[in-house]
């Protein structure tokens, strides 16, 4: 189940993004960045609920409702990967994008190394754009992809594999 993030979440949320080795594609903020975020009406955050209620995964959004009508998938994290919940939760935020709040598309910044983020984004639809360098969280130099999907895309029928 995916529902809006609250602040009584924010324990769960950041411990999802400071897993072992997501300081290298995640990235973390504090609780006090977590609570001006959820307090911000440009930002929404979703966490995966698990049965027993504990927290499986989150995504954040940005840029919700600006001018450029373009959102920003900030953050995806997972507490267990591999296991379905990063595809639940970006697809459930490309719902919310299109159909929720209309907007014109959805992208996000990926480093060029984490294979498995480029293959989720790039198995629900997501393109690449563009590619950049910008300084990693070791200080080496780290090429991040923009990828992106617009509405149109989003809204295309789906197409079996043969």
């Amino acid at each position: 189940m995916i529902v809006p993030a609250t602040p009584a979440d924010i324990d769960a949320i950041m411990a999802c993004e400071r897993r072992p080795g997501y300081e290298a594609t995640v990235g973390r903020w504090s609780r006090e960045e977590h609570l001006a975020g959820m307090a911000d009406p440009t930002h929404r955050y979703f966490v995966s609920r698990q049965p027993d209620g504990a927290i499986a995964g989150f995504v954040m959004l940005q840029e919700v409702g600006l001018a450029a009508d373009s959102i920003l998938v900030r953050r995806i994290a997972v507490d267990e990967p591999r296991r379905g919940y990063g595809r639940q939760l970006l697809g459930h935020a490309l719902q919310v994008i299109f159909d929720e709040f209309d907007a014109r598309s959805a992208r996000l910044g990926v480093r060029a190394y984490n294979a498995s983020g480029i293959a989720l984004y790039s198995a629900l639809g997501m393109r690449e754009e563009n590619r950049r360098e910008e300084p990693g969280h070791n200080g080496k130099t780290v090429t991040v992809i923009t990828m992106t999907m617009d509405a149109e895309s989003y809204r295309q029928p789906k197409r079996a594999n043969p």
